[in-house]
């Protein structure tokens, strides 16, 4: 696969930014529970290497052979975003066997149009989840303080606001968002948000 960066976006406004190449990986998945990511980077930083991978949350319809199973609730788990915003998104997984709602979100800076790479922002959100939830509330997370693919120093993750998501279907949603703290301390509203690729078999209104 090739990997590419987004850089030059403002937190929650255009403009829409530009993907660029910037190096290729390989996905090898040995099971449903682990796999490597193999990478080479052509941005002149000549980073290359593996990251051993493992599931962070439980296995839900995943099999090693076959036809997988679905889950209505598993089935709200994709990439989503607002278009007026593309460069900007959420990675959301719904996992009812974990008991847990978590998403990843690639953002920049209220005023990060001009600082290339330092506008970039990576948050995580955690909720807890029931079968059947569709408005779910999470705590959001800033992560900060880790170098590339090392173990240390170790990067520490501080609570930095809170986040509602609500699947109005399995293609549209709305996360509401109030940061208390961190770099982006301040910026509240809502984002309308649209799946990215093709609904999951088995996705429940």
């Amino acid at each position: 696969m090739t990997i590419y960066q987004n850089v030059g976006g403002n937190f929650g406004t255009p403009p829409i930014t530009q993907a660029v190449a910037v190096g290729t990986g390989t996905l090898s998945l040995n099971s449903c529970t682990d796999g490597t990511f193999n990478y080479t980077f052509t941005d002149g930083s000549n980073r290359s290497g593996a990251i051993a991978l493992t599931r962070l949350t439980k296995n839900v319809t995943c099999v090693p052979s076959g036809t997988p199973g679905t889950n209505a609730d598993f089935g709200f788990t994709g990439n989503w975003y607002d278009p007026t915003t593309s460069g900007q998104g959420f990675v959301i997984e719904v996992n009812p066997a974990s008991g847990n709602l978590f998403f990843t979100w690639y953002t920049y800076a209220p005023n990060g149009q001009a600082a290339g790479a330092a506008g970039q922002r990576w948050y995580t959100g955690l909720a807890g989840f029931t079968a059947g939830m569709r408005t779910i509330n999470a705590t959001l997370y800033e992560t900060e303080g880790g170098v590339f693919n090392q173990g240390a120093p170790a990067p520490q993750s501080v609570a930095v606001g809170t986040a509602t998501i609500t699947f109005a279907s399995c293609g549209a949603a709305t996360l509401s968002y109030n940061f208390t703290s961190g770099s982006n301390a301040g910026q509240s509203g809502v984002i309308s948000l649209s799946r990215v690729g093709p609904t999951p078999a088995g996705c429940g209104p």
